[in-house]
């Protein structure tokens, strides 16, 4: 039997992240969590994951600050990162953009609320 894929989830909605974290697992894969940016970055650098899913409104470091990081360094560069936003919700009423989006490092985004065969979807495309 081949080894599960790691995925990391990187979101400050505890919430959210249980409800993703069972669904990614119930497909699969091992799933490690973090809280905000920073948090992510420490766990990439324990262990690194096939992919990162990451939001990108979180407290202490924002998700385009934690993907930047990731994608200049030689070591992550390659991991892909499908950035996970409520931004299209609310472009009114945050700093954040769909051009932030555009010109993000990520390899991919999906907007939140998410559907989980969407997300399921883009990860397993990812990791071919």
């Amino acid at each position: 039997m081949s080894e599960k894929r790691d995925i990391l989830l990187v979101d400050d909605d505890p919430d959210f992240v249980e409800a993703v974290k069972v669904i990614v697992e119930k497909a699969g894969y091992n799933v490690r969590v973090a809280y905000d940016g920073k948090e992510g970055l420490e766990a990439v650098k324990e262990k690194l994951p096939d992919l990162v899913v990451l939001d990108i409104m979180m407290p202490v470091m924002n998700g385009h600050e934690a993907c930047a990081k990731l994608k200049g360094d030689e070591e992550t560069a390659d991991i892909p990162i499908i950035l996970l936003t409520a931004v299209a919700d609310r472009v009114t009423t945050s700093t954040y953009t769909h051009r932030d989006m555009l010109e993000s490092e990520a390899d991919d985004y999906i907007p939140k609320p998410v559907e989980p065969n969407d997300l399921l979807e883009l990860i397993k495309n990812w990791l071919k």
